[in-house]
Parts: structure tokens; sequence; C-alpha cells
């Protein structure tokens, strides 16, 4: 615990050293009193940490957190360390602009926050205890919610998916597929193959020519060796541009999955936020993504799928019909999709074996000895005596003509030996004819010419009749990099529902309040000391001294000179904001220059927030002028 409280104490000190040295001196003056000339920096940042390490100094802080406080500090919780305009920009729909500002700087001035390089993040030695009063709900609506049991893209759809295109040669919906998915509501399942289709064409494992649609079984067999949950990972982040949309992807994921269920709004933000924390690109198709996929139903409120596909599958349960069936998810690496047909996906999975899918399994390399070892490991002996009979018999059948797509490579025996022998070779012979005579691979040509010239041989051209244009066949590394980050991902706990420790009506000490009106001070000096108080920025009675840090923080009406004199205080300080009243509208501006005209009227220059749009108002048309401080470093 002490060398986490020392790194605490070490990290709170460089945020502090890196603070303008007006803002660095304001915190000093307000927590640490009037400070005695000469000073030494390091030795004030060394008092307002031991301050704020005192248990009491905690306890006072955080006794004064009220529910705005909470909305703010568990958005930071939730989406990490965020500048002042990302926290306006992603509370806007629920807050005013003004509102927000003044509530985060004030947290500043409280020290609950703090800036890194205008990234707002947590007071180191607060941070634990700050944890513990943030939860989901203040961004997410109070209403409970739970999980529901419905359909969305599992690994057992994409088997059915799969089995369904073998069969029928094309990856196009009609109305025959949904009786495959009875539980998929019809329009949900339509978009949901017609995506899946797409995706997987763009990413090589569904090959499209003239003639039919083909699988490329290896990239199937690695896409089902996924989870379910890493499977959703997978396929939310296929459209999305930036750093690290896979884990933005497990973020969202995770925290809808401990919500249960969300409103349009809160689900909006949550996706803008995860865009924020992992530099995604936002765009608005990703509630539809998430609707695609059936990860949210809208029924009112959004409502979440429950994601397990944990539960195994059982023994499968072969019938006289040839047809298949079991319940629960296969596991990985599980190959009846690859012979049978897909009956139906509902609570029991069907699949049918036909001649047709036994020669389609023999076509994509899957042989008889895999087929019979797999039926017997999982169905009674009883069941498979039939089918593995019908199983042998096709399989000779077979074996009697073998059609190979490849290059007739005939030989001398020496290079016979080091193609038999040599592995960089032996990997791309298909078969051999005889003991000097291969068939090698067509589409490897290049690599195992060359592995032959540095054998010392002497390749010719290849001897043909025809020529035949051979597409050179294409390697999508994109898809096997993301497989392998999905492979790493697991749902985690996010912020939880509901906070550890709930916050109350903040607390004001009403000690200090009358240690303010009984102390000798000045009109300027009672003033600044009540509003700081009611800032929350009084804790201890040691702040209680003579001395005014804020000189004007609010002028209106017909106080010209008040006004005059706030915006002269403002102007070119990045850590004061003015908030300004006119007739017509509310402005938040960062004052930039106080000029006069020659008739004496004060105009003032000022870049209104968040445009940063460059205004000049005369300041006699400013209705109030209120001072809002920030701290950035």
């Amino acid at each position: 615990m002490g060398h986490v409280n020392e790194r605490a104490q070490e990290a709170f000190k460089t945020l502090l050293s890196r603070y303008s040295e007006d803002t660095y001196f304001y915190l000093a003056r307000n927590y640490l009193g009037k400070l005695q000339s000469p000073f030494h920096k390091p030795q004030l940042t060394t008092k307002l940490c031991q301050l704020f390490s005192q248990e009491s100094m905690v306890q006072k802080t955080l006794s004064m957190l009220d529910s705005f406080d909470q909305v703010i500090l568990s958005l930071l919780a939730t989406f990490g360390s965020l500048t002042v305009e990302q926290i306006t920009s992603l509370l806007k729909g629920t807050f005013s602009y003004g509102n927000l500002l003044r509530r985060v700087g004030n947290l500043q001035e409280r020290m609950i926050l703090l800036s890194d390089a205008g990234r707002l993040v947590f007071n180191p030695l607060l941070e634990d205890q700050l944890l513990q009063y943030c939860s989901l709900r203040p961004l997410c609506g109070e209403e409970e919610h739970h999980c529901v049991e419905a359909p969305y893209c599992s690994t057992e759809f994409l088997r059915g998916f799969f089995s369904l295109v073998a069969k029928e040669g094309k990856c196009i919906y009609h109305e025959g597929i949904s009786q495959h998915f009875p539980t998929y509501e019809r329009d949900r399942l339509k978009e949901m193959y017609q995506a899946l289709g797409e995706y997987l064409t763009e990413m090589g494992v569904l090959v499209r020519d003239a003639r039919r649609c083909t699988l490329d079984w290896q990239k199937a067999e690695a896409l089902l060796s996924l989870s379910d949950y890493q499977l959703l990972c997978l396929l939310l982040s296929r459209n999305l541009e930036g750093t690290a949309p896979l884990e933005f992807a497990n973020a969202l994921l995770s925290t809808l999955q401990t919500l249960g269920g969300c409103d349009t709004t809160a689900l909006k933000l949550l996706i803008k936020g995860f865009c924020l924390r992992y530099q995604v690109a936002y765009t608005a198709t990703l509630l539809n993504e998430l609707s695609t996929w059936g990860v949210l139903t809208l029924d009112e409120n959004w409502q979440v799928s429950a994601i397990s596909g944990i539960q195994e599958r059982t023994a499968l349960l072969i019938d006289s019909d040839q047809t298949i069936s079991y319940q629960g998810n296969c596991p990985a690496g599980d190959i009846l999709y690859r012979f049978a047909y897909l009956e139906v996906l509902d609570h029991q999975r069907t699949y049918h074996i036909t001649k047709e899918s036994m020669l389609g399994a023999f076509d994509s390399s899957l042989d008889y000895p895999t087929i019979k070892e797999y039926l017997e490991t999982n169905s009674a002996r009883g069941m498979n005596m039939s089918l593995l009979k019908q199983f042998e018999m096709l399989s000779e059948r077979y074996q009697n003509i073998t059609i190979y797509d490849g290059m007739v490579l005939s030989c001398d025996q020496r290079t016979a030996n080091l193609i038999h022998n040599l592995p960089s070779l032996s990997e791309h012979r298909l078969v051999t004819l005889s003991p000097t005579i291969f068939i090698m691979r067509r589409d490897s040509e290049d690599i195992w010419r060359q592995v032959l010239k540095h054998a010392g041989q002497l390749v010719g051209a290849t001897k043909s009749f025809d020529r035949i244009e051979i597409l050179e066949k294409k390697e999508l590394p994109i898809l096997r990099d993301r497989i392998g980050k999905a492979k790493t991902l697991s749902q985690f706990t996010p912020l939880a529902c509901h906070p550890l420790k709930p916050v109350a009506k903040a607390f004001l000490d009403e000690s200090l309040r009358q240690a303010i009106a009984k102390a000798d001070l000045s009109k300027a000096e009672r003033e600044d000391l009540e509003h700081r108080f009611q800032s929350r920025t009084i804790l201890l009675p040691s702040q209680i001294v003579p001395q005014v840090l804020n000189p004007i923080l609010e002028a209106g009406g017909f106080d010209y000179q008040g006004k005059v004199s706030l915006c002269k205080q403002a102007a070119g300080k990045k850590d004061i904001l003015l908030e300004l009243q006119l007739p017509d509208q509310e402005l938040i501006v960062q004052a930039l220059e106080l000029a006069f005209t020659p008739q004496k009227e004060a105009l003032l220059k000022a870049a209104v927030m968040p445009s940063m749009e460059v205004k000049i108002l005369p300041v006699s048309k400013l209705f109030l002028i209120r001072l809002v401080r920030f701290h950035f470093a």
C-alpha cells in the first residue's frame, strides 16, 4: 500500500508542476492560505500533496460530491481521460453547455480532477476512493434491465451458414432460408445473411465466380475457432477505422452485457465515448451494426441479447433417415457441418447427411478415416454403424477416379530424392504418380521453382499446348491478423451498474460558514471567501485568511466598470472563461483582448466556445458577465 501511495504522490506532484503560474498559485493560495515570500515552489507542491493525502481531507472532499459530479466522474471512469470539449460534447444532450463548463471548472478547483496536458484525469491521491462513487447508471439511466435470450450471429449460426453455402453453391438469401432458422425474425435474418455474405467474400472466406460460390475451408475453420463473443467483436469491428477497432468492440459489448439494455441516448453516448477512448472514427452506422448482428433488439428501449455460447454440445443423435441432431454448441474444430447439410437451427440443431454432402466433404479434402473417427467419438456405436458403412462404400467409389488441378513434374532420380526429402519442396507436392513423376501445386509454382534452382537444378520453361490463364491466389493477411487478435479478447467487467458508495446531498460545513462570518475581513475578502465556500473549495479553518483570489466574480446591470474590470482580468488567460448574458442569448467565451474606441467604449474580442468563432462584443451590451475558472497544464 505504501508503494501505491508513493506512486500516487509522485503522479500528483508531476501533474501539478506542469500547471501555469496563474493556475498553480491560485490553487496554492486557496488551500494553503497566504504565501509568505520568499517561497520555494517544490515545497508548496509537497504541502499540497500532504494536505490531500490526509484522511480527514479526503473524507471532506468526498462528502461534498453531488449527483452532477457523479455524472462527470462516471464519464471519465468509463471512457478514460477526456478534454473539456469532449466532456461537453458527450453530455450536451443532458446538460447545458454553460453548466457543464462551470462544473468541470469547479471539479478542477476542488482538485478532484487534474489536467494532464489538457486531458482531465482523477486526482491520483483520490482516485481509488472516487471510483467507488462511479457507475454506469448516471450515464445510462436508473431503469433496471436484464439481457434477453434472443438469436444473434453465433458460431452455431455461422456453421449453418457455411453448410447452406456448400449445399446451394451460392450465398443469396431467399424465403427458404427462414425455414432453417425459425427463431430468427425474417427481416433481421435477411439483413444478417446478406451482411455476413458480403464480409466473408471481402475477407476471402467465400470465393465467388461466374458459376458458383465456394468456401475456403481453412479460413472457415479459423473463424469457427472463435467464441461467440469473439466472433461478434470481429463482426462489429469490420467497418471501423482507427487505432483499436477490436478493443472498441470488446469494451462496448462488455458494457452492454453488464447493462442489459438502455435507451437510444445512452447507447449513442456509449458508442461515442468508446470511440474517443479507443481512437475509432465515429459512424452512425454502428447502431445498425449492433442490430444487424443481433446484439440489440428494439422494444421501446434497446434490449441486449445474452451472449453465452458456452453450453457444451450433447452427444450426436443419429436417426435412420440419416439426420443428426444435438443441443448446445459445437467446439472449435467440429466437422459435422462439412459433411452434413443444415436442416434446422433451433434449440435442437439438426443436420442431414446426403450423397451430395458426403461428396462435398471428400471434395474439400475431408477423408473417410477422419469422418469415421469423428462419428465414433461423438455418437453411440449402435447409431453410427449403418452410416459409417455407407461412408466407406462411397469413399471407395470416390477414390476410383481422382482429378487433380496441378502441374506434372517429370525428373531424374536425384531430383526426385530432393522432392521427397526436402520439406520446402515436399509441401508443394500434391501426389506422387511414379518414383520420378509428381503433380505439384499450380498456385505455388514460383516458390517451388525457386527452391529447385537454389538446390542447383536447371529448371526450364513449362511445356504446354494450350496456354491456361492462372489467376493469382489472393492472400488476405488482414483476416488472419484480425482473427488472431480476436482470440485474445474476453468479456471483462466494466464499471458496475450501481456505485459502491451512492452520493448524498453535498455537505457544507456550517462551522466554516460561521467562521467566515466572524472573521475580521474586508467586504471584498468576505465575499470572496463566501463564494469559495459555496463552491466547496473551503474545507479547513486554515483557509479562512484575509486575501482575495477572485477580485470580481460577477458584474452586471449598470456596473459598467465592474464588467470592464472583469474583462481585463480574463483577457489573454486560457485558464479563465467568461459566461456572457446578452438580451437574446448566453455565450461562453475565451477573452482574447479588451480594446477601447476613441469614444472610450470598451470592446471585448472573444472566441465563442465551442466553435471558437471570434466576435467583437461591446461591453455595454452585456447584461451579465460571470467568471469561470479552468486549470490547464
